[in-house]
């Protein structure tokens, strides 16, 4: 049964590799690049978040985010070695998923605001004062810190799962998995490529040209 479009599977692995080389580039200083890739990833982000309300079925928030209490009575039967594998995201990883893209959003969005009281500063930092400035900057690096737990967190629950039996990792990759069930409807990840795109040609209009241009 397919379960994840190919949209969802790249955007995945991108922020993998895109969360990695921005933590490299901004402890190496390189803050043009630091900023490209951050202007990637919010146009990621951003598709990734429509995508969630018009997207396949297993990518729809509607889809994973339930109660809590749904979420709780989730835990209490892994507590009880009554694991199964969900189509799609489970209960309380619904809710994983949901702490990673408000940790996202607020990392890009304070990062828009930052400046480093040298050399570089966001975009928008000039709209703020320079104590707000410094107060953002400051979130931006401790929430950087809360990000790493829950991917952390996130990765320890993939190899848990692993251990009971339940591969997660493969059906990111390959899409598919061995469920049995009404098959979740699958949109043409074309259209959240075209939405992709139209927001990363927003971001480069509005912020991006400078920089990019610097690099290349």
């Amino acid at each position: 049964m397919k379960i994840w479009d190919s949209f969802i599977r790249v955007y995945h692995w991108s922020q993998v590799a895109l969360l990695g080389s921005l933590w490299y580039t901004a402890d190496e200083g390189l803050m043009e690049w630091h900023f490209t890739l951050a202007y990637l990833l919010m146009a990621l982000l951003g598709t990734r978040i429509i995508w969630g309300v018009i997207g396949s079925d297993t990518a729809k928030f509607s889809h994973f985010v339930t109660s809590p209490k749904k979420a709780i009575s989730y835990l209490s039967l892994e507590k009880k070695g009554k694991l199964s594998h969900s189509i799609g995201h489970n209960p309380a990883g619904g809710y994983m998923v949901l702490g990673l893209l408000f940790l996202l959003t607020l990392q890009l969005v304070t990062g828009l605001f930052s400046n480093d009281d040298i050399l570089s500063e966001g975009p928008l930092a000039s709209l703020v004062s320079y104590d707000i400035s410094g107060f953002l900057t400051q979130i931006h690096h401790q929430n950087f810190d809360v990000l790493l737990g829950f991917i952390g967190l996130h990765i320890a629950a993939v190899f848990f799962y692993r251990l009971k039996g339940i591969n997660l990792i493969k059906p990111m990759l390959t899409g598919y998995a061995e469920l049995t069930g009404n098959s979740p409807k699958m949109k043409h990840a074309v259209i959240a490529w075209a939405i992709f795109t139209m927001i990363f040609l927003l971001i480069y209009f509005f912020w991006a040209s400078e920089v990019i241009s610097y690099l290349f």
